[in-house]
């Protein structure tokens, strides 16, 4: 009887895809994963900045530009964009990152990283409205991006479907070799993997059912355009309106369709070595054939992103202000050396590497208080707190990636039984090869 309910019990953690969805966390740490999400990361935001800098060379928008779009879609207002000097990739991407943030919070509240700082009352604001909510505000500041500034969603959109098609489906075959095979591709395969496939594969999925749906749009605009026609158009598109009902109900498949195995596209270039159509396919038929299946592994993959996430957020908060308290009190022991008044003393550190900012662990410096040897100090402190920093959300795009491609073998496998260590390797010595078997004699 226990071996009876062991079994069971044995069989329901296979079945629920726990045991592996939690080996998503060790496979994301991969160094190599790591740097390439990092280094895709600080590609996009450079690429941002480029074009905030071309946009905001007049006049710049002002931080609450996105807040005051969503609010005058609720209350079915017209929407004036305020003035400011930010740019559109800046006011974006802080909005976004209070969305995931809130969204992440909102799964354990109270357990800000940031509690009791402007920062952490933010976040936990956020989280008290709910995950749905911060999920509904970042599809709001896309949607911002597209209908105010089409043409910089148009250039940051291609440029960005670029770097991440190259970064992410590196990232994406390095974690399906090693969940399928446990054997570890290095950054440089992975990334000749991934630009072998670029634009067939990685870039040409995620723009199928895109395609597919503008093309019944501007079929549906064309059929609106008859209608416009006097008396001809009633005739002809009265009864053929059933036809553009089609068209909608199309679309509409389409984008749940994108919006529920979107995720699954590079994994399924990186696990079987496909080519777009096939990742579209896949990527829509196995959730859509395995709906509770699919449901309940993303809820379990994002409770396992929200704890992860808080953890190293924690962890790195704690390796650098141990570091800023043990560096500051050697600029400046017992209080000696400290500089400004006698009422306010400041360590040379707190001078060089203020807390605060957006994420509360730095903010520039008041350069005009420092010498030009400072400057060189502090620019340094500045790039290397910013890249600590910027690793936890290296962690953060590399457990979805790394969580999605383990999500798409257990899909796979509920769907066409294949097991799960099948995966695509090519013939060009990508994956180490195994070692000829010896027989008793001990000869190959």
């Amino acid at each position: 009887m226990n071996h009876s309910n062991t079994n069971n019990q044995g069989s329901w953690i296979e079945s629920s895809g726990v045991r592996h969805i939690f080996r998503s966390i060790g496979i994301s740490l991969h160094p190599a994963k790591l740097g390439l999400a990092l280094t895709t990361l600080i590609a996009t935001i450079i690429l941002g900045g480029v074009l905030d800098w071309c946009w905001t060379r007049g006049s710049g928008i002002g931080p609450a530009a996105i807040g005051e779009y969503i609010t005058s879609h609720e209350l079915d207002r017209a929407y004036v964009e305020p003035s400011g000097d930010l740019g559109v990739f800046a006011v974006w991407k802080s909005h976004e990152r209070g969305c995931v943030q809130g969204f992440l919070h909102a799964v354990l509240p109270g357990s800000s990283m940031v509690a009791g700082t402007p920062l952490g009352n933010y976040v936990e604001s956020r989280s008290a409205g709910g995950a749905m909510r911060n999920l509904y505000e970042m599809g709001y500041g896309v949607l911002w991006m597209m209908r105010v500034h089409p043409l910089f969603f148009l250039l940051f959109a291609a440029g960005g479907l670029v770097l991440w098609a190259m970064g992410g489906g590196a990232i994406c075959r390095i974690a399906a070799v090693q969940f399928a095979r446990d054997e570890r591709l290095t950054a440089r395969q992975a990334l000749a993997y991934s630009k072998a496939r670029l634009v067939g594969g990685f870039v040409l999925a995620p723009c199928i059912p895109l395609v597919f749906m503008l093309i019944a749009g501007i079929l549906m605009i064309l059929g609106g355009a008859v209608l416009w026609i006097p008396f001809l158009g009633d005739v002809l598109m009265g009864p053929a309106f059933a036809l553009a009902m089609l068209g909608g109900f199309v679309v509409a498949v389409l984008l749940v369709g994108l919006l529920i195995g979107g995720g699954l596209f590079w994994p399924t270039v990186a696990a079987e070595g496909s080519d777009a159509f096939d990742s579209f396919s896949r990527s829509l038929s196995y959730p859509l054939s395995r709906p509770w299946k699919a449901l309940l592994y993303a809820t379990i993959s994002t409770l396992l992103a929200s704890v992860s996430w808080i953890c190293v957020s924690l962890f790195v908060r704690l390796a650098l202000l141990l570091t800023r308290a043990f560096v500051g009190f050697g600029t400046s022991p017992f209080g000696w050396g400290n500089r400004g008044t006698t009422e306010a003393p400041v360590r040379k550190l707190d001078l060089l590497w203020p807390l605060g900012g957006s994420n509360g662990l730095y903010a520039a410096p008041e350069w005009s208080k420092l010498s030009w040897y400072e400057y060189f100090s502090a620019s340094w402190i500045a790039l290397y707190v910013m890249l600590a920093i910027g690793l936890t959300w290296a962690f953060l795009f590399s457990f979805y990636f790394c969580s999605s491609t383990v999500l798409y073998f257990l899909l796979r496998r509920d769907v066409d039984g294949t097991d799960l260590e099948e995966v695509f390797i090519e013939d060009d010595g990508e994956a180490p090869a195994a070692p000829p078997i010896k027989t008793e004699a001990g000869t190959p």
